[in-house]
């Protein structure tokens, strides 16, 4: 990717990640991590992935460059749900489960 690219796209992608994020969260049973430094951690982690791989790949799920397989680890990524029922929590920590009372 040429720099002029990437200055240009950067802020695009990571506004465009956040809202995904934002509208994934109030349309899901999960909430984000109330961890604000976890959270910008993550996002900087999947606009990286989004000028390496094109997509926004899950900072801790293999890309393989193979872009069928690699659709499942689009975040949120295939298998985030079942990690929050297992663990209370997806495997980057993005999302997490409701608050028990």
């Amino acid at each position: 990717m040429s720099q002029e690219a990437a200055s240009g796209d950067i802020q695009a992608w990571r506004q465009e990640i956040t809202e995904r994020i934002r509208k994934h969260v109030a349309e899901s049973a999960c909430r984000l991590n109330p961890d604000a430094r976890i959270v910008e951690a993550l996002i900087e982690g999947l606009v990286k992935r989004k000028a390496r791989f094109g997509d926004f790949c899950c900072p801790c799920r293999v890309v393989t460059g193979n872009p069928q397989a690699d659709r499942r680890a689009v975040c949120p990524c295939e298998t985030h749900e079942a990690e929050i029922a297992e663990t209370g929590k997806c495997h980057c920590g993005l999302f997490v489960g409701e608050r028990k009372a």
